[in-house]
């Protein structure tokens, strides 16, 4: 799946919409449009903030999987 489809499955998962995502943010709206419709590069910075507010890794925003490598936190 492409990033405009988790990113919108996110935001409806979480009820948020792409105005309140960039309010939440601070990605501004145009961004976010942008990354949704594949008009714009995603800045790392910016990508990293989104996934602060909806709770995911950049590895699942990415690839909507869980990183492999990532420490399983339900085990220790």
């Amino acid at each position: 799946m492409k990033l405009d489809k988790i990113l919108l499955k996110l935001c409806k998962e979480k009820g948020l919409t792409l105005a309140a995502l960039a309010k939440e943010s601070g990605v501004p709206q145009p961004t976010l449009h942008g990354w949704t419709t594949g008009r714009s590069v995603q800045n790392l910075d910016d990508l990293k903030k989104v996934c602060d507010v909806l709770e995911v890794s950049l590895h699942y925003i990415l690839y909507e999987e869980h990183d492999p490598w990532e420490k399983d936190k339900t085990k220790s």
